[in-house]
């Protein structure tokens, strides 16, 4: 069996290799379209029939997908203060979680469209949300180096499971509903019980960092996705790799498992999407986007496709069943903030530096920060329809060449105290003015 495997990869590969000279990329419906970021976190409903989505821009989208060919945006919930990481649907449907830069925990009533609850902050973001089959309980893994376990319908925290030596990045509920599995940068698979939240065992030892992880449905093993490219099935007795599905050549980032249809997929670094049959383990289908990693995976309702997220502003939908063995790229290159060809130094900076979060026309696009258009002369915290943090509510300043200049000298915190624009330093005197001066020419409304 392992020999067979081995061939169906290896067969796999060529032929991506082959068709990649051939073809390109046939236009596909069923694209989530309207983020103003990067795509980092998916979930699709119990249901079928609706999606979330979380992003670079500080926002969770909202989807309805009962046709995968013409989805349509029910919501954008705007009131993170950071980066959504992480995004869940309670069983139902109705509820859901999200989990953000700014160490937030959020429950969301999906049909009201409001918050429900925001569980006290982690000291750090966070990356990664479970939620138990009965729909009872959350698991949320921090960049603090902790777990916690919330009980969701008293809205309290439970337990705060410590003990990883560095970054936490992933959890996942066994399927008794016992116990919790964690892991992350110190390379460890960790279970604990659910009664006390005590560590029961060490079940893994990585040589390297442990990014994402899912527990399966046959109630034995662990499915999960390393630094050094490993994806892997782990026997959760015996604490033995059953089964290497991938050695990657760059790190694994996302992992999706659709019980109902038995296939598992990783998503990587290096832009590869592999789906395997959990019954024998063997590759089906293999995706290769060249242009960006996937840090998203979910499957659809019925198994035979998959949304990705990753650097494009939209959720990618691939249909692998039926279809090729290999797609080619996806979406667009280079990407905004990614063009360095033919471009001033002012340019070439805000493309790199501001353009995730920045538009410059009227419209902000979505993005995490606010439209640029017209900053020179504005009051900080003035623009219409953006949700500025108090820090910038309640500031005096007023954007120019000086205050902008500052800003990228000292940076945003030095400037702002308790703004939630990310940092972004600029030491380089020559390529600060530049920069700050083309932004003064195209952001001027006389001038567009």
């Amino acid at each position: 069996m392992e020999i067979r495997r081995q061939l169906a990869w290896c067969f796999i590969a060529m032929l991506a290799a082959v068709v990649q000279l051939a073809h390109a990329q046939d236009t596909v419906s069923g694209d989530l379209k309207g983020h103003g970021g990067p795509v980092k976190a998916v979930a699709v409903s119990q249901s079928r029939n609706a999606a979330l989505s979380g992003s670079f821009d500080y926002s969770m989208m909202h989807w309805n997908i009962a046709d995968p060919g013409e989805p349509s945006l029910i919501n954008r919930f705007t009131e993170h203060d950071g980066a959504v990481n992480a995004v869940a649907f309670l069983p139902g449907g109705n509820q859901a979680l999200s989990g953000s830069d700014d160490g937030m925990v959020r429950l969301w009533d999906l049909e009201t469209r409001k918050l429900i609850h925001a569980f006290e902050p982690h000291q750090h973001k966070v990356v990664g949300l479970a939620v138990s089959a009965d729909g009872k309980l959350a698991a949320s893994a921090s960049w603090d180096r902790t777990v916690r376990i919330y009980d969701l319908a008293g809205h309290k925290l439970l337990h705060t499971l410590e003990g990883h030596r560095n970054t936490v990045n992933a959890a996942a509920f066994a399927t008794d509903g016992q116990s919790v599995f964690t892991t992350g940068t110190d390379g460890t698979i960790r279970k604990w019980r659910l009664a006390d939240g005590q560590e029961e065992r060490t079940i893994y030892k990585h040589g390297w960092g442990i990014n994402v992880l899912a527990a399966l449905p046959d109630g034995k093993s662990l499915a999960f996705g390393a630094l050094n490219g490993t994806a892997a099935i782990l026997d959760i007795e015996s604490g033995e790799i059953a089964h290497e599905l991938a050695q990657r050549e760059r790190p694994i980032l996302s992992l999706a498992v659709s019980a109902e249809h038995n296939v598992i997929a990783f998503g990587g670094g290096d832009g590869i999407v592999s789906v395997h049959d959990m019954s024998d383990w063997i590759p089906v289908k293999l995706l290769d986007n060249p242009y960006g990693p996937i840090w998203a995976l979910a499957f659809s309702g019925d198994g035979d496709a998959l949304y990705m997220g990753g650097l494009d502003d939209q959720v990618h939908y691939w249909q692998f069943r039926p279809g090729r063995n290999f797609e080619a790229a996806r979406g667009t290159f280079p990407r905004r903030f990614q063009k360095t060809e033919d471009m001033s130094i002012g340019e070439r900076q805000f493309a790199r530096k501001c353009s995730v979060c920045h538009a410059l026309s009227p419209v902000d696009a979505n993005r995490a920060g606010p439209t640029l258009f017209g900053v020179f002369g504005r009051k900080a915290g003035t623009l219409p329809g953006y949700a500025y943090s108090d820090a910038l509510l309640n500031s005096d300043i007023i954007w120019n060449e000086a205050t902008i200049g500052e800003l990228f000298e000292k940076g945003p915190q030095h400037l702002v105290p308790g703004t939630k624009m990310p940092l972004q330093k600029m030491s380089n005197v020559e390529e600060r003015k530049a920069m700050v001066q083309w932004l003064k020419e195209v952001t001027d409304p006389a001038a567009n």
